[in-house]
């Protein structure tokens, strides 16, 4: 698989806006043959919305999916973005959608793991997200998710050769986010893109340094802390190559079984 990092800075509230910018960035994912274009969190709104959720969280068939199924058709890409879902009981939730390139919504997955402000709006979700693709069995987390060993461990043994994880973190936390999400790649031995966003809003200040990582940890391309697009190929032989040595969830499983 072709992947592309787009790690962006989207205007504060206006999706319209990064919508248009979304297009330009599709023009150069089908320049660069990427198959597959994977957004910041929440990269349509802008993340620091909590002030105006009213008026910017909409249903996962909303506005805001509709037009990008429409890019992802024209485009012929599969696209990971987020928004802020309203559920018909006005829940909300911090949402990853996965479209593929036909414009159809393949997998939506609600943020597990809420940080600061977010649990005073949204509802935490309780189920991983594992998806088929012609390119792999992709993994969806979320941000403060990848600070956690155990939803990764759970993607990975749910069968996720390539974990996606939309992310909106601040400084000073670029040296902790590269360390952890290689460590999640190595404890796991599959492939972790990390795409964090830029720029300010308001008191935040995003950290930038999106990343994929390997199987064994390895950093496969990484940016810095302004807004630019990454494509990356990643080839699935590695997760063997990295487990003949050693097999970390095969023996994780025997020892779990071992009542000797």
């Amino acid at each position: 698989m072709r992947l592309m990092l787009a790690q962006t800075d989207p205007i504060w509230a206006d999706p319209s806006a990064n919508l248009e910018a979304l297009e330009q960035l599709c023009q150069l994912a089908k320049h660069g043959k990427a198959d597959l274009l994977a957004m910041p969190e929440l990269a349509l709104t802008g993340y620091n919305i909590f002030d105006c959720l009213d008026t910017l969280a909409e249903p996962v068939n909303g506005p805001i999916s509709t037009q990008v199924a429409k890019l992802a058709i024209k485009y012929d890409l599969y696209i990971l973005f987020g928004i802020a879902e309203r559920q018909s009981d006005s829940q909300l939730n911090n949402a990853a959608v996965l479209l593929n390139n036909n414009g159809e919504r393949i997998a939506t997955y609600h943020k597990r793991q809420l940080w600061g402000r977010e649990n005073e709006h949204f509802t935490a979700g309780n189920q991983h997200c594992v998806v088929d693709t012609p390119f792999g069995c992709l993994g969806i987390m979320i941000c403060y998710d990848n600070e956690f060993p155990e939803i990764a461990r759970e993607l990975t043994q749910a069968g996720a050769q390539i974990i996606l994880s939309p992310t909106a973190n601040m400084l000073p936390n670029a040296e902790r986010q590269i360390l952890q999400v290689r460590a999640r790649a190595m404890d796991n031995q599959c492939f972790v893109a990390c795409i964090n966003r830029s720029g300010v809003e308001g008191e935040l200040h995003y950290c930038g340094h999106s990343l994929v990582a390997g199987p064994d940890g390895e950093v496969l391309a990484s940016l810095g802390y302004d807004s630019a697009i990454s494509i990356v190929t990643i080839n699935l032989a590695r997760i063997d190559e990295s487990r003949a040595n050693q097999d970390y969830l095969k023996d994780l499983q025997n020892l779990k079984g071992d009542d000797s």
